[in-house]
């Protein structure tokens, strides 16, 4: 399914194809990010590997099977990110643009 996760797809017409995508979906509570108020991190299972960003404080946190454990924080950028092949016609002091072209 993906190179990166190693996720799997069955086959049209594979017998049992419900395991590998059971596989899937436990794979998944610690490969994607969980993201959400710090307040909130008690309500998430802290899995063993698994990632929770508090979006108000920044704050990363990585789950060891019975607790979360703070990393690291995030900084904020003094203004935004562009990507583009034009210059943005609304930048201000502090954004970034990433010319594509």
């Amino acid at each position: 399914m993906t190179d990166n996760h190693e996720y799997t797809t069955p086959e049209p017409g594979t017998l049992d194809w419900h395991r590998p995508l059971n596989d899937n979906f436990a794979k998944l509570d610690t490969d994607v990010e969980i993201r959400g108020p710090d307040a909130d991190r008690s309500a998430y299972e802290p899995k063993a590997g698994a990632k929770y960003f508090a979006t108000d404080t920044r704050r990363v946190y990585v789950g060891d099977g019975s607790s979360w454990s703070h990393v690291g924080d995030v900084a904020k950028l003094p203004g935004d990110v562009y990507v583009g092949s034009t210059e943005p016609a609304d930048a201000s002091e502090g954004d970034i643009w990433i010319q594509t072209e």
